[in-house]
């Protein structure tokens, strides 16, 4: 699968703004993106997500001496339209056996958590968090060394260090379309850093990317 071409409207990592105008730019560019997907591209990148999601889980599951990912935990989220197709990931994950949280959205900046199997969403609290093995996290836009940009609620960047006490360390993984990682965001000292991105071409990568 061939990477995003960069839409005319996505900073490159050295527009100097704040992060306001940094969202209105990379929202621009989300739009125009998926305004020019068909089903069949979107089913692709909604496929790729999936298949780069379950390899991760596969080769955490071996080195936790698990047979297979059957079992396991993660976080994710149930996209807009405008986000990458995470729904193509919790779709392979669930019928690989992998339990999916997503969040609640609480009064701000706090996240609880529910089944995506419960189809009434029933809350379990934020200490539901404790079992996940892998976070799926949304975000705008990434920097090379893992500074993540959100929507700007605060959600995230109140629950990463939350998630990351309860579970033990479980590590962090944003979801993003593939040119949103750039070279620099604008950045305050509470914003999350994630430890890898997974984009529909380029899989999963490591922080910091290269």
């Amino acid at each position: 699968m061939r990477p995003d071409p960069l839409p005319r409207y996505a900073p490159t990592g050295d527009v100097v703004a704040d992060k306001t105008e940094w969202r209105r730019l990379v929202r621009a560019a989300r739009r125009e993106l998926v305004d020019g997907w068909d089903e069949r591209d979107r089913g692709a990148a909604a496929q790729a997500l999936g298949r780069a999601a379950l390899d991760l889980l596969q080769r955490y599951a071996v080195r936790a001496g698990r047979d297979s990912v059957a079992g396991l935990c993660v976080t994710a989220f149930e996209p807009m339209r405008t986000e990458p197709p995470v729904d193509g990931l919790t779709a392979a994950l669930q019928e690989a056996g992998v339990r999916v949280l997503v969040p609640i959205t609480l009064e701000r900046p706090r996240l609880d958590w529910a089944d995506l199997d419960d189809p009434d969403r029933t809350p379990l609290g934020e200490n539901a968090l404790a079992a996940v093995d892998v976070a799926f996290v949304p975000a705008l836009a990434v920097a090379r060394r893992g500074v993540r940009l959100g929507q700007g609620g605060g959600y995230y960047d109140t629950t990463l260090p939350r998630l990351r006490e309860l579970s033990g360390g479980a590590p962090v993984v944003v979801v993003l379309h593939d040119h949103e990682v750039v070279e620099d965001v604008p950045a305050d000292t509470h914003d999350a850093v994630v430890d890898a991105v997974l984009r529909p071409a380029s899989g999963v990568v490591e922080v910091p990317v290269p």
